[in-house]
Protein backbone atom coordinates (compact mmCIF):
# COMPACT_ATOMS: atom_id res chain seq x y z
CA UNK A 1 0.00 0.00 0.00
CA UNK A 2 1.17 3.56 -0.88
CA UNK A 3 2.22 6.03 1.73
CA UNK A 4 0.90 9.33 2.17
CA UNK A 5 2.87 12.77 2.66
CA UNK A 6 1.57 12.79 5.88
CA UNK A 7 2.65 9.59 6.54
CA UNK A 8 6.37 10.67 5.51
CA UNK A 9 6.29 13.60 7.76
CA UNK A 10 5.75 11.15 10.62
CA UNK A 11 8.14 8.60 9.86
CA UNK A 12 11.01 11.95 9.64
CA UNK A 13 9.60 13.06 13.23
CA UNK A 14 10.39 9.76 14.36
CA UNK A 15 14.08 9.65 13.03
CA UNK A 16 14.79 13.62 14.34
CA UNK A 17 13.25 12.46 17.80
CA UNK A 18 15.87 8.80 17.73
CA UNK A 19 18.85 11.37 16.42
CA UNK A 20 18.10 14.08 19.29
CA UNK A 21 17.79 11.24 21.97
CA UNK A 22 21.58 9.55 20.31
CA UNK A 23 19.75 6.64 19.01
CA UNK A 24 21.42 6.92 15.93
CA UNK A 25 23.88 9.68 14.64
CA UNK A 26 23.19 12.84 12.10
CA UNK A 27 24.54 11.01 9.14
CA UNK A 28 22.28 8.26 9.77
CA UNK A 29 19.35 10.59 9.73
CA UNK A 30 20.11 12.46 7.14
CA UNK A 31 20.34 9.44 4.76
CA UNK A 32 17.40 7.82 6.60
CA UNK A 33 15.28 10.90 5.87
CA UNK A 34 16.63 10.99 2.23
CA UNK A 35 14.68 7.45 2.18
CA UNK A 36 11.84 8.48 3.84
CA UNK A 37 10.94 11.34 1.34
CA UNK A 38 11.77 8.87 -1.45
CA UNK A 39 9.59 6.04 0.29
CA UNK A 40 6.42 5.14 -1.72
CA UNK A 41 5.20 1.97 0.15
CA UNK A 42 5.16 0.74 3.78
CA UNK A 43 7.56 -1.59 2.80
CA UNK A 44 9.87 1.14 1.78
CA UNK A 45 9.01 2.62 5.58
CA UNK A 46 9.57 -0.16 7.28
CA UNK A 47 13.27 -0.84 7.39
CA UNK A 48 13.78 2.98 8.35
CA UNK A 49 12.44 2.84 11.87
CA UNK A 50 12.50 -1.35 12.73
CA UNK A 51 15.35 -0.49 14.45
CA UNK A 52 14.30 1.81 16.99
CA UNK A 53 12.72 0.90 19.94
CA UNK A 54 8.76 0.78 20.22
CA UNK A 55 8.46 2.81 16.75
CA UNK A 56 6.95 0.67 13.55
CA UNK A 57 4.99 1.52 10.69
CA UNK A 58 1.59 -0.40 10.80
CA UNK A 59 -0.64 -1.58 7.49
CA UNK A 60 -1.24 -3.91 4.97
CA UNK A 61 -2.18 -3.92 1.62
CA UNK A 62 -5.72 -5.91 2.76
CA UNK A 63 -6.16 -3.51 5.26
CA UNK A 64 -8.65 -0.76 5.75
CA UNK A 65 -6.29 1.90 6.51
CA UNK A 66 -2.37 2.03 7.41
CA UNK A 67 -0.92 4.52 9.63
CA UNK A 68 2.25 4.96 11.19
CA UNK A 69 2.09 4.16 14.81
CA UNK A 70 4.41 5.53 17.52
CA UNK A 71 3.81 4.75 21.79
CA UNK A 72 1.66 5.69 24.04
CA UNK A 73 3.79 8.56 25.52
CA UNK A 74 4.02 9.06 29.58
CA UNK A 75 1.36 11.24 30.79
CA UNK A 76 3.02 14.79 32.13
CA UNK A 77 1.31 15.47 35.59
CA UNK A 78 -1.47 18.27 35.16
CA UNK A 79 -2.54 20.58 37.18
CA UNK A 80 -5.19 20.41 39.51
CA UNK A 81 -7.35 23.07 38.15
CA UNK A 82 -6.78 21.85 34.48
CA UNK A 83 -6.12 24.35 31.70
CA UNK A 84 -3.02 23.45 29.32
CA UNK A 85 -1.27 25.85 26.66
CA UNK A 86 0.07 23.48 23.65
CA UNK A 87 2.71 25.33 21.61
CA UNK A 88 4.04 22.56 18.63
CA UNK A 89 6.02 23.66 15.73
CA UNK A 90 9.17 21.50 15.01
CA UNK A 91 11.91 23.10 13.47
CA UNK A 92 9.61 26.86 13.51
CA UNK A 93 9.13 29.56 15.55
CA UNK A 94 7.19 29.96 18.68
CA UNK A 95 7.16 33.33 20.11
CA UNK A 96 4.53 34.71 23.16
CA UNK A 97 4.92 38.22 24.24
CA UNK A 98 2.66 41.04 25.36
CA UNK A 99 -0.39 40.56 27.07
CA UNK A 100 -1.05 36.64 27.19
CA UNK A 101 -2.95 34.69 28.91
CA UNK A 102 -1.00 31.79 31.28
CA UNK A 103 -2.64 29.09 31.96
CA UNK A 104 -1.33 26.81 35.10
CA UNK A 105 0.87 24.54 32.33
CA UNK A 106 2.28 25.57 29.13
CA UNK A 107 4.01 22.77 27.04
CA UNK A 108 6.38 23.02 24.38
CA UNK A 109 7.33 21.31 21.82
CA UNK A 110 10.28 22.78 19.17
CA UNK A 111 12.78 20.84 17.99
CA UNK A 112 15.10 22.42 15.47
CA UNK A 113 13.48 25.51 16.16
CA UNK A 114 13.05 29.12 18.17
CA UNK A 115 11.03 29.22 20.58
CA UNK A 116 10.33 32.78 23.04
CA UNK A 117 8.07 32.88 26.04
CA UNK A 118 7.91 36.32 27.67
CA UNK A 119 5.76 36.28 30.31
CA UNK A 120 6.65 39.76 31.79
CA UNK A 121 3.24 41.36 31.02
CA UNK A 122 1.19 38.07 30.58
CA UNK A 123 -1.72 37.09 32.72
CA UNK A 124 -1.03 34.64 35.10
CA UNK A 125 -4.13 32.49 35.90
CA UNK A 126 -2.15 30.10 38.58
CA UNK A 127 0.65 31.28 41.18
CA UNK A 128 2.59 28.31 40.33
CA UNK A 129 3.39 27.88 36.66
CA UNK A 130 4.41 24.80 35.00
CA UNK A 131 6.57 25.18 31.59
CA UNK A 132 8.05 22.34 29.46
CA UNK A 133 10.19 23.00 26.98
CA UNK A 134 11.84 20.32 24.39
CA UNK A 135 13.79 22.73 22.62
CA UNK A 136 16.50 19.96 21.34
CA UNK A 137 18.65 20.97 18.51
CA UNK A 138 17.09 24.44 18.46
CA UNK A 139 16.84 27.29 21.29
CA UNK A 140 14.60 28.68 23.99
CA UNK A 141 14.61 31.82 25.85
CA UNK A 142 11.91 32.54 28.96
CA UNK A 143 11.71 35.79 29.96
CA UNK A 144 10.28 36.31 33.34
CA UNK A 145 8.83 39.09 35.26
CA UNK A 146 11.40 41.11 37.97
CA UNK A 147 9.79 39.27 40.93
CA UNK A 148 9.09 35.85 40.01
CA UNK A 149 11.61 32.78 40.90
CA UNK A 150 11.94 29.75 39.44
CA UNK A 151 12.67 25.72 39.51
CA UNK A 152 14.52 24.38 36.85
CA UNK A 153 15.16 21.10 36.02
CA UNK A 154 16.36 21.04 32.43
CA UNK A 155 18.44 18.49 30.75
CA UNK A 156 21.14 19.51 28.42
CA UNK A 157 24.01 16.98 28.88
CA UNK A 158 24.14 16.13 25.21
CA UNK A 159 26.24 18.87 23.79
CA UNK A 160 23.52 21.45 25.44
CA UNK A 161 23.71 24.83 26.77
CA UNK A 162 21.31 25.99 30.26
CA UNK A 163 22.07 29.88 31.39
CA UNK A 164 19.54 30.39 34.27
CA UNK A 165 19.82 34.00 35.30
CA UNK A 166 17.26 34.33 37.88
CA UNK A 167 16.41 33.80 41.46
CA UNK A 168 15.39 30.14 42.25
CA UNK A 169 14.27 30.46 45.86
CA UNK A 170 10.37 30.62 46.22
CA UNK A 171 9.14 34.07 47.20
CA UNK A 172 5.58 33.94 49.20
CA UNK A 173 3.53 35.90 46.92
CA UNK A 174 5.72 36.33 44.35
CA UNK A 175 4.91 34.18 40.57
CA UNK A 176 7.12 31.16 40.76
CA UNK A 177 8.08 29.16 37.86
CA UNK A 178 8.64 25.17 37.59
CA UNK A 179 10.78 24.59 34.15
CA UNK A 180 11.08 21.27 33.15
CA UNK A 181 12.52 19.97 29.71
CA UNK A 182 15.28 18.94 27.65
CA UNK A 183 17.79 20.55 25.28
CA UNK A 184 20.31 18.29 23.95
CA UNK A 185 22.72 19.78 21.04
CA UNK A 186 20.84 23.32 21.60
CA UNK A 187 20.45 26.70 24.08
CA UNK A 188 18.13 27.25 26.81
CA UNK A 189 18.18 30.38 28.47
CA UNK A 190 15.94 31.34 31.57
CA UNK A 191 16.39 35.39 32.51
CA UNK A 192 14.94 38.35 33.65
CA UNK A 193 14.57 41.73 31.88
CA UNK A 194 17.95 43.24 31.14
CA UNK A 195 17.32 46.76 30.72
CA UNK A 196 16.08 49.07 27.77
CA UNK A 197 19.01 48.93 25.59
CA UNK A 198 18.58 44.93 25.26
CA UNK A 199 14.86 44.83 25.25
CA UNK A 200 15.48 46.28 21.30
CA UNK A 201 17.53 42.93 20.44
CA UNK A 202 14.69 40.72 21.97
CA UNK A 203 12.34 40.40 18.71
Amino acid sequence: MRVSDAERDQVAEILREAAAEGRITLDELDERLDGTYAAKTYADLEPLTADLPGWSVAGTASGPRASVVRPDPIAAPRPAGGGVLVLDAMGGTIKRNGRWQVPPRVEVTNKYGSTKLDFREAALTAPVVEVFVDASWGEADLLLPENATAEVDVDSSWFGSLKVDVDTIRTPGAPHFVVTGTCQGGGFKIRYRRGAFWDMFDV
